[in-house]
């Protein structure tokens, strides 16, 4: 399904046609000003214009039927949702490189052939089964945490200066969604060994550090440190990835801390990654489950449910009622008291391929021009830093097969220095 939308509103004279057009409603702009009404510190105009309420007209195609979640009202909303042309039509983000999908696949089948088709039987840890190179970026897991952070030194800066906690538990969800999408990579990151670390900084100021502190469980310690101090993200996470039938789940365990100047707290987790169409069919990336937000102090908390309305695949078949995408989400914000008792600040919706909506504001929206921040790494690091590993630095070259020599080397070392912490310890 297509789905064309154009920014620019044009004026119809006609008032016959304009009573044919449908008026969408209008979402309140933000007000970014501080109680004297001057604009907040180190704000970027980009981020302002990011945020205006824009009108859109939706042509020659049905829009999407979502569900508001109003528990109010309970009424549906015809709605695109601002979801971009990469959606598949069911929902979730389609892989349309058929180079890759069709190289990858064949290695696949190699691996399935290598486990004697028990991977179809049972869940399998894709952290014991040693994968070709060909599947791997030049990048490890170190890095690739940070890409589940880009938005973080535009949207934790803005958040930090906001004196509503309710409105700064809504810019954190915002924060976090819009890094969605940038977790989506058809290549996996090399996994990092014990004592491998990090190091960088945002295009901003803000510096970044990682490290690999635990290999069994593999446990990836990492921060965000804030250039004027507004505030100090950190966290520890664990990466699952299990592989059953013909679709992967991938999910960061752990808990992301946010900590602001003004001593206020946010923490979060991530929902799970679902991937499918890995040896047949199309190739499709998804969130399922919840992700979760709380604020000790404020007692705030919120609960994102992702796919909310799912369906299988016989269901969807035979259905007469459109499907809602599945990339899509809803949740509340909920206060409370002293007493225990809960009271909803907001309605959240949106889709993490579209666009984000505190009851009738959106903060984010993935077709306006806010991009996430570019982060370099720094030449002057510490040796375990892991832009000097042997393995990244061929494939990055081109060598596949010095890159599958040197990582199988660095495989054999870490299992060795497992053995002997283990004798250690006896």
């Amino acid at each position: 399904m297509s789905v064309k939308v154009e920014s620019n509103i044009q004026v119809n004279n006609n008032t016959n046609e304009q009573k044919k057009t449908k008026k969408r409603r209008k979402r309140k702009p933000l007000n970014f000003r501080n109680e004297d009404g001057k604009m907040m510190k180190d704000f970027d105009p980009k981020i302002l214009e990011s945020f205006k309420p824009r009108q859109v007209k939706v042509r020659n195609s049905r829009s999407i039927k979502i569900s508001s979640y109003n528990k109010k009202n309970k009424k549906q909303v015809k709605d695109d949702w601002g979801r971009v042309p990469q959606c598949h039509t069911n929902g979730g983000w389609i892989y349309k490189n058929n180079e890759i999908v069709k190289n990858q696949r064949g290695i696949v089948w190699e691996v399935i052939k290598n486990l004697a088709g028990n991977i179809f039987k049972t869940e399998k840890d894709l952290a014991t089964v040693t994968l070709p190179v060909t599947l791997f970026e030049p990048r490890s897991y170190l890095h690739r945490i940070f890409d589940s952070y880009s938005f973080a030194p535009l949207f934790l800066k803005l958040a930090a200066q906001q004196k509503d906690p309710a409105e700064k538990m809504k810019l954190v969800i915002a924060c976090m969604t819009a890094c969605l999408h940038q977790t989506v990579a058809q290549q996996k990151p090399f996994n990092p060994i014990l004592g491998e670390t990090f190091q960088g900084c945002f295009t901003d100021g803000s510096e970044i550090f990682a490290e690999q502190v635990c290999h069994h469980p593999p446990i990836s310690a990492f921060e965000i440190i804030d250039k004027d101090n507004l505030y100090h993200l950190h966290g520890r996470l664990t990466f699952k990835c299990k592989y059953k039938g013909y679709a992967i789940d991938g999910h960061s365990h752990g808990t992301t801390t946010i900590d602001f100047a003004d001593g206020s707290k946010i923490t979060c987790t991530f929902p799970i990654l679902h991937l499918t169409g890995v040896v047949m069919g199309d190739r499709i990336v998804e969130y399922i489950s919840t992700a979760t937000y709380n604020d000790p102090i404020n007692n705030l908390s919120c609960e994102l449910t992702f796919n909310p309305e799912p369906q299988g695949w016989i269901k969807s078949i035979f259905s007469t009622q459109e499907q809602t995408p599945s990339d899509m989400f809803n949740g509340q914000i909920i206060q409370k008291d002293k007493k225990n008792k809960e009271k909803v600040i907001c309605e959240v919706n949106g889709s993490w391929l579209g666009r984000i909506d505190f009851d009738d504001q959106t903060y984010w929206a993935l077709k306006r021009k806010l991009r996430p921040v570019d982060f370099l790494q720094y030449k002057d690091v510490l040796p375990s830093d892991s832009q000097f590993r042997q393995d990244l630095i061929e494939l990055r070259n081109g060598n596949l097969d010095k890159s599958a020599i040197q990582k199988k080397k660095l495989e054999v070392k870490q299992r060795r220095d497992a053995t002997l912490r283990k004798k250690a310890r006896k």
